[in-house]
């Protein structure tokens, strides 16, 4: 065996594949995407354009970009944010998006649980909030009005303030406008496709440049 084929065999050998999940740790990276694109963008404001310059005000800066996702990636951050939120509460419920967006969850029927599923058409409006468009119930054979769970899920669900139910027009409106980290980041919609998987997002992310 000569050198060379020795030292591509080598090589060959020190190249094992790997398969790492991303999706699965979405709201890690995504989290990683904020705090480094604070930090850069801090840094760059905070820096002294030269060293002479002094002030004794505080200097505020507000940071907006864009990021895409897809929806397995949002479904992993809504289970996350749901499995908190609803952590003391009697009734769950899931929120996903496919082919539609899809609240699943039960109901009571006289006096027996039944299982339901709520496909929604999502819209995003001016302000960057989402409107979800109530589409199609299914709740197996039995023929219930949409109005009735609608009505249901709005006395007995617990939602986030920014969640807004309208049983009338069979709307839930995500006020994410409304919807503040602790830290004051926020994000808005700017695009919505569920068919293409694109969820184009802007995120808002207020700086603080101290003394």
């Amino acid at each position: 065996m000569t050198t060379r084929q020795s030292m591509k065999q080598q090589k060959k050998g020190q190249q094992p594949k790997k398969t790492i999940n991303y999706w699965k740790y979405s709201f890690i990276v995504l989290l990683a995407l904020i705090i480094g694109t604070v930090g850069f963008v801090g840094y760059n404001v905070s820096a002294p354009q030269t060293p002479a310059v002094k002030t004794e005000k505080v200097i505020k800066a507000d940071s907006t970009f864009e990021i895409q996702m897809q929806k397995k990636q949002i479904n992993s951050l809504v289970a996350y944010y749901l499995q908190n939120y609803l952590q003391d509460s009697k009734i769950k419920y899931q929120f996903t998006l496919g082919q539609q967006a899809i609240l699943s969850g039960q109901f009571k029927f006289l006096g027996f649980p039944v299982e339901f599923n709520l496909f929604f058409q999502p819209y995003v409006l001016e302000n960057g909030d989402v409107q979800l468009k109530a589409k199609q119930l299914a709740v197996g054979q039995l023929k219930v009005p949409m109005s009735f769970v609608f009505n249901y899920i709005q006395r007995q669900y617990k939602f986030p303030k920014w969640v807004v139910l309208n049983a009338k027009k069979n709307t839930i409106t995500l006020r994410l406008n409304e919807f503040k980290l602790d830290n004051g980041i926020q994000v808005t919609a700017k695009h919505i496709n569920l068919k293409q998987d694109k969820i184009d997002l802007s995120v808002y992310i207020p700086l603080k440049n101290k003394k």
